[in-house]
């Protein structure tokens, strides 16, 4: 669980013992922390007591601890996570899952998309940010996705980085997938918001642990689909596919598309953030082949990818 350092968007916060003393108690002053490394907002700490006892303490930046603690216990059954068992305003002590990082293997892949599947089970009355009592409110500044992309198109930030070539083209898609954009603002469903390697651990061939939650909310699946994808090689897609349809998700013939589509939310507010210059160049390749793919998609592209996936089933 100890992960490669990370281009952090808040900085590392110190682990101050005496904080979580309404947890630890006596353990308090002698406990031993090590710093978490795969973490992008908040600070997480592997903590043992003298005992040999292993938490996960968390400094959150963002996200809320309550909305977490509830989140995860509603998925007990469907997805492994950890359990939370004690939180603040601004901490919680979770319990340490042992495991690894994810890296793509079938079985793996496959696990993975039947845990997007189950969660896309989990709905809400309305998309939005989860609050600690279970409901949801719109999210501040997010009218649509039409709306808020053609915003982040226009922002100074994103212009920086982005040709008027590039931003032509985008804003051409928008326009061509307008009907999708409005299928995207009509889910409801539990997403992760931040479903990528560094935050599924794994034992073997099994998939032991989902970890943080503070990006959740009730929106598209396609978004856990897409953050999946921008991490792994494209030869694993298919399995994906299939651990999706094994939870009865519907995949449309365009479905690798959709989930990249809607991934250009999170490389346009890449931009517009502290993070830095290597990152965004990333961001910026992303954003260009999803062009290539809307290309690739007019001649067919999705057609015969999806023709390969009902042979793999």
């Amino acid at each position: 669980m100890i992960g490669k350092k990370m281009d952090r968007r808040f900085p590392v916060q110190e682990f101050q013992p005496s904080r979580f003393r309404p947890f630890f108690g006596t353990e308090t002053d002698r406990l031993s922390a090590t710093f978490l490394t795969g973490g992008a907002c908040n600070s997480n700490y592997l903590v043992e007591t003298s005992k040999g006892q292993k938490f996960v303490c968390r400094i959150h930046k963002r996200g809320n601890p309550h909305t977490e603690k509830r989140i995860t216990q509603n998925l007990k059954d469907v997805v492994p996570v950890p359990s939370y068992l004690w939180e603040a305003e601004d901490l919680s002590v979770m319990e340490f899952i042992e495991g690894e990082h994810f890296t793509p293997s079938k079985q793996l892949v496959r696990e993975a998309g039947r845990i997007i599947g189950r969660l896309k089970k989990k709905s809400f009355e309305r998309s939005g940010e989860i609050k600690p009592s279970g409901d949801v409110v719109g999210f501040e500044g997010w009218e649509s996705y039409q709306k808020g992309l053609l915003s982040l198109l226009h922002s100074e930030l994103v212009v920086k980085h982005l040709s008027e070539e590039t931003i032509a083209k985008l804003k051409e898609i928008l326009d061509q997938h307008c009907s999708m954009l409005e299928s995207f603002d009509l889910c409801r469903n539990l997403v992760h918001g931040d479903f990528r390697p560094d935050n599924i651990l794994v034992k073997g061939d099994r998939i032991v642990g989902v970890i943080d939650w503070e990006f959740s909310h009730s929106g598209c699946s396609y978004m856990d689909i897409g953050n999946l994808l921008r991490h792994i090689p494209e030869k694993w897609d298919e399995h994906l596919a299939v651990g999706l349809t094994e939870e009865e998700f519907d995949l449309p013939e365009d479905w690798r598309f959709r989930a990249s589509f809607i991934d250009l939310t999170s490389h346009l507010e890449f931009l517009t953030s502290k993070r830095d210059k290597v990152f965004k160049l990333t961001c910026v390749s992303r954003i260009h082949k999803l062009i290539k793919l809307n290309t690739d998609q007019g001649s067919g592209g999705q057609l015969r990818s999806l023709r390969s996936l009902r042979a793999t089933l």
